[in-house]
This record gives structure tokens, C-alpha cells and sequence, in this order.
């Protein structure tokens, strides 16, 4: 009986986890101190951030960690709003990494109830001295024989300032400019705040307003902007949502408003609808591509995408619109999930409404 029960216990543990998942340290590197860790470090755009990892919801091109005691350690960063923060957190230094646990929680009662809750990080070098964080998050349990959540620990591996072969960001007494790999200054300290370059181009700050520069540090765009942000963080070249006031549009790494900045909503998504995002104008809603509005913001419903066209109504009538920017009259009176065989195929015509001239 005790061997039956002892199977029942490890299969209940097993399949809680979902899928048993070890933690692996094997790739942190041996250092000799929490000391180690010190320095600044670069964030790559395709993967968690180092500020997300410490469940930080702000982002932060290069993040800074210095000792602050032997338990103890201090991220230091700019915001993409130009603030600096600092946070410390409380921790303990292993063999080979400095480990923090935000949470750490749990409930058992063998065989009928268990319940995980764990958030926890390992912060190391890898063996070619880059910045080396393990997440780990434990969410998972069981009921009797039922069970579920997630178990999960995935590696984010960061290099250090110093390696970055590209300008990189400077300030001193308050202005901000750029340095080559080598130190030597090859943007000059003028402006209140400057990022990363993603392309040949970057996004400053200056008198308070955004801009985006070009590599001889000369403006492309006016600064008129009260932000300019990474659109995407998937396709190249990039392009960067940009904010008037409580408006919003897409600016390209040539400067020009490929959407003008005059939309009230703009999806956050990367990509959405077969490669368009939602756009709005007051009530009016349409569709744009990474380039260019495709479906005019004009109309008062609009649905989601099948394949290539959407239901769309204005000023009462119901219409297929498609996803190069044509408006067909629907066969059916009903705003429903649309297909190609709804359109009315003589009626085609392409979409003209300048919406930059609205006021």
C-alpha cells in the first residue's frame, strides 16, 4: 500500500509542473565575487528586457548594476522618457550567481491539494563575459487528480556597454550626445537626452521636445513631438510612434509622417490583421500598413480581417472593403464575418479621403 501511494505522490507531483522543467546552471560562468556583476549593459530589442526580468515595466536602452553590499545590488537607467531611476533589490550570492526571488509561495496537502507560486531570477556571466539572467516562474498545482499551470525558466543573455560596436549614448551635466567604440566623441553633447541608433537613425530629445537624427547628428525631423517610441521591435527598418499632445502616428527612419500624427488610436500590436493595424480617428475606424493608411479612417464599424477583406459601415450602409485599400458594396445588409463572395464585384472602387485635412 505505502508503494502505491508513493507512485500516486510522485504522479501528482510530475504532472502539477505540467511539464517538469529543471533549473539549470551549468552555463553561468565561475566569478569570483557579487562584484562581477558590475557594469553597464545594453538591451537587446528582440528579447526580455533586463528591467522586465526584474519585473521592471519600463524599458531602458542600457541598464547599470553596481554592489551596493554583499546582499544587495542597484539597477541604474534612463527611461525612454529621459528619467533616471534607481531600484535596489535584496538578494543572495551563490557559487556562481546572485539570486533574487520575488516570490515564493506555496501550499501542499500531499496527494489531494498543492498549489506553487515562484518568481525568481539568477543573475551571472556567461563564459565570454556577458550578462547572464535565468527567469524562473513556477505557477502550477493540483486537485486531486486534475492539474495545470506553468512551469517555465528561459536564459537572457545581454553585453556589456563596452562591446557595443555602435554609437553609444553619453551625457555630462545634463546634455546628452554620442561616442564611438573607442571613446572619441562623434556626436557632441547638445541635446537633453539620447538613445541607442536603431538603423542611421536615432530618437534625441531637445528643449523638451522628440526628434529623430541621422548619424552626422543633424536633425530629420522637426522637434515638435512630445514622444517618439519604438513602433515594432520585429521588422527592419523600424519605424517609431510619435505623439502631439493625445495624438499619435508612425514617423519612418527618413523623418517623414507615413501616417500623419493626427489619430486618436494606433493598435500597439507589432503586426495584426494579416499584417495590418487598427487605426482610429474620433469613432471612425480603418486599417495601415507599416508604410502608409491603407483603409482610410471612415468608418463607423469596421471588422477584423478574413484573409484579405473586412465588413465595414458607413453612414448606414454596409461595405467590403480589402486589404489594398478598395470598397466593393456588400450583397448582404448584415455587419457579419465577411467573405470574399459578399462583394459586388462591378462596384469596386479605390478609397479617397484626405484625413489630414480634418480639423
Amino acid at each position: 500500500m505505502k508503494y502505491i501511494f508513493g507512485i500516486l505522490g510522485f504522479l501528482l507531483t510530475f504532472s502539477a509542473c505540467g511539464i517538469m522543467k529543471g533549473t539549470r546552471t551549468s552555463d553561468f560562468a565561475t566569478i569570483d565575487s557579487i562584484k562581477d556583476l558590475e557594469g553597464s549593459y545594453l538591451n537587446n530589442a528582440s528579447q526580455r528586457s533586463i528591467l522586465s526580468n526584474f519585473n521592471i515595466r519600463e524599458f531602458a536602452d542600457v541598464v547599470a548594476i553596481t554592489v551596493v553590499s554583499p546582499n544587495e545590488i542597484k539597477l541604474t537607467y534612463y527611461t525612454d522618457t529621459s528619467t533616471k531611476q534607481e531600484r535596489i533589490f535584496t538578494g543572495e550570492m551563490k557559487r556562481n550567481f546572485f539570486e533574487i526571488y520575488f516570490l515564493s509561495e506555496g501550499i501542499t496537502i500531499p496527494l489531494i491539494f498543492s498549489n506553487s507560486n515562484t518568481d525568481r531570477i539568477r543573475i551571472g556571466k556567461t563564459k565570454d563575459g556577458k550578462l547572464l539572467i535565468r527567469k524562473f516562474v513556477d505557477n502550477s498545482g493540483y486537485l486531486l487528480f486534475l492539474a495545470g499551470g506553468f512551469v517555465g525558466e528561459m536564459p537572457h543573455i545581454f553585453p556589456h556597454i563596452r562591446n557595443h560596436k555602435d554609437y553609444i549614448p553619453i551625457h555630462e551635466n545634463g546634455l546628452w550626445g554620442y561616442v564611438d567604440s573607442l571613446g572619441n566623441i562623434v556626436i557632441p553633447k547638445k541635446f537633453d537626452f539620447t538613445t541607442i541608433f536603431e538603423g542611421d537613425v536615432a530618437r534625441v530629445k531637445l528643449n523638451n521636445k522628440w526628434g529623430l537624427i541621422n548619424r552626422q547628428g543633424e536633425a530629420i525631423t522637426p522637434f515638435k513631438y512630445d514622444r517618439i517610441s519604438r513602433k515594432d521591435t520585429v521588422f527592419y527598418p523600424p519605424i517609431f510612434r510619435a505623439t502631439i499632445g493625445e495624438k499619435v502616428g508612425i514617423l519612418d527612419t527618413d523623418g517623414n509622417e507615413i501616417i500623419p500624427v493626427i489619430y486618436d488610436f494606433i493598435a500597439y500590436s507589432n503586426m495584426s490583421h494579416h499584417g495590418l493595424f487598427s487605426i482610429r480617428l474620433g469613432d471612425k475606424r480603418g486599417f495601415a500598413s507599416r508604410i502608409q493608411v491603407v483603409v482610410p479612417a471612415i468608418y463607423s464599424r469596421l471588422s477584423m480581417l478574413n484573409k484579405n477583406y473586412a465588413v465595414a459601415e458607413r453612414d448606414g450602409q454596409i461595405f467590403i472593403v480589402s486589404r489594398n485599400g478598395y470598397e466593393y458594396e456588400s450583397r448582404t445588409r448584415r455587419f457579419s464575418w465577411t467573405t470574399a463572395d459578399d462583394r459586388k464585384t462591378e462596384t469596386r472602387r479605390k478609397i479617397q479621403f484626405h484625413e489630414q485635412n480634418i480639423e
